[in-house]
């Protein structure tokens, strides 16, 4: 798989990618991916650093599976209030650190504590996930769903968890 870098349009055959004697490098990765059943393993070392020989487990399978589970079984709004949060956070430049992963498990955790996600309550769902995340942000720690010893919150600086606090609690 090949990932570009700075998306931008061009018109056909002006893009840097249309003229490689412009000398620009190219990086290919290549991945080891294991995969059985919902278990899917990757040799990044990007992701399992410092250890150069470990795999990474993605949750993502189970995370997404469970948002399915808990949504068909009460016409939840499980995953609509999931887009919300990932659509302010993508516009909002103090939210950007939180990525998809973290705003999953947010919602899975309050999803414990909550059982009625009608379509009724989305918007007081939606405003208890901003009370939660504040919660979370206060602690530092946002514990992943299915692997609790796992900190969601990890890669974030002090900087960014204040400022998202901060931008959070003036929104509410």
């Amino acid at each position: 798989m090949i990932r570009r870098v700075n998306l931008e349009y061009f018109p056909r055959g002006h893009s840097y990618w249309d003229r490689p004697e412009r000398g620009d490098t190219l990086f290919i990765s290549v991945v080891p991916v294991l995969r059985e059943a919902d278990v899917v393993l990757t040799a990044q070392v990007e992701l399992t650093q410092p250890w150069d020989s470990a795999w990474h487990l993605s949750l993502y399978p189970w995370e997404t599976r469970r948002l399915a589970q808990l949504d068909s079984a009460d016409q939840g709004v499980r995953r609509a209030v999931l887009k919300i949060l990932k659509a302010v956070c993508r516009r909002c430049p103090a939210l950007r650190p939180l990525n998809s992963a973290a705003l999953v498990n947010l919602v899975l955790h309050l999803s414990d504590k909550d059982a009625d996600w009608s379509e009724g309550c989305l918007s007081g769902r939606f405003q208890q996930c901003v009370w939660e995340l504040i919660g979370y942000l206060e602690q530092g720690v946002l514990p992943s769903y299915f692997k609790p010893s796992v900190n969601m919150l990890d890669g974030v600086t002090d900087e960014e968890v204040d400022d998202m606090g901060f931008m959070l609690y003036c929104a509410v």
